[in-house]
């Protein structure tokens, strides 16, 4: 075989080999306005909040791996991080398994994002620039697929105020299909986010995105805060709870009442 045939095998099947061990990729789609009111931090913990570091910032960006990791080192592609608001745990940033929000498979995972800027005419807009979806393996070693927001970047209104989560975001029929073959029945699989938003002028936040079960939400009751917040919120609130008994269980320590 001549020396140049051989070459250009070699080349052609380190680049399949790079292909094949690179996490898979699909798209993220803005599913619309999804209004609920009562969602602050302590109803509704969040997966990833940002927050700029002076008015005079119009970028923020944060990223979350499993542990919770925060900043830089849990980016991928798309964000730079930097922004997270303490505390790089509960009630703000979190990864959680898929099993903790009761998701058997990917057309359930959903995003809803709180944009919380301030609404007048020099400040009454909210782009996201970045959106990923993240799926690491229980173990939280390996990254297996990233969902993307398509199309980037996406300008949306703000609703003023911690509290009122505005906008929901999941994978279509198809993309949902082929992150579920990558969850592989894995339900202790985990989930996180990247973001990168930006602003007209100042920024206020912080802003913030929370993963939920969208099968845990009648679609009845979508757009009536009080009902869906207690769906949503019981989901999340009921399996971020077993998540910790379990944890705590396991280091042979007594697990409080939670309090009322």
């Amino acid at each position: 075989m001549p020396k140049s045939a051989s070459v250009s095998l070699l080349a052609g099947a380190l680049a399949v080999a790079a292909i094949m061990s690179s996490p898979a990729m699909a798209n993220l789609v803005f599913e619309g306005s999804l209004v609920l009111t009562g969602t602050g931090f302590g109803a509704l913990p969040r997966a990833l909040t940002i927050q700029s570091h002076g008015p005079g910032q119009t970028t923020e960006s944060g990223c979350v791996a499993p542990g919770p990791v925060v900043g830089a080192g849990a980016c991928t592609s798309g964000s730079t991080g930097g922004d997270e608001a303490p505390p790089a745990s509960f009630p703000k940033q979190a990864a959680p398994t898929l099993s903790s929000l009761g998701i058997a498979d990917a057309s359930q995972i959903g995003i809803l994002f709180d944009g919380v800027q301030p609404q007048n005419a020099n400040n009454a807009t909210v782009t996201i620039n970045d959106l990923t979806l993240k799926l690491y393996n229980a173990a939280g070693t390996a990254l297996l697929g990233t969902a993307v927001l398509s199309p980037e970047p996406l300008t949306l209104a703000t609703n003023p105020g911690n509290g009122n989560s505005d906008y929901l975001f999941r994978l279509d029929a198809a993309e949902a299909a082929s992150f579920t073959a990558l969850i592989a029945g894995n339900l202790s699989d985990i989930i996180s986010l990247d973001s990168t938003i930006s602003f007209p002028n100042n920024s206020g936040g912080p802003d913030s995105y929370t993963l939920i079960n969208v099968a845990a939400v009648p679609a009845p009751l979508i757009g009536h805060g009080l009902f869906v917040l207690l769906a949503v919120g019981g989901v999340l609130f009921g399996g971020g709870l077993l998540e910790r008994s379990k944890k705590r269980r396991s280091l042979g320590t007594t697990v409080p009442h939670a309090e009322t």
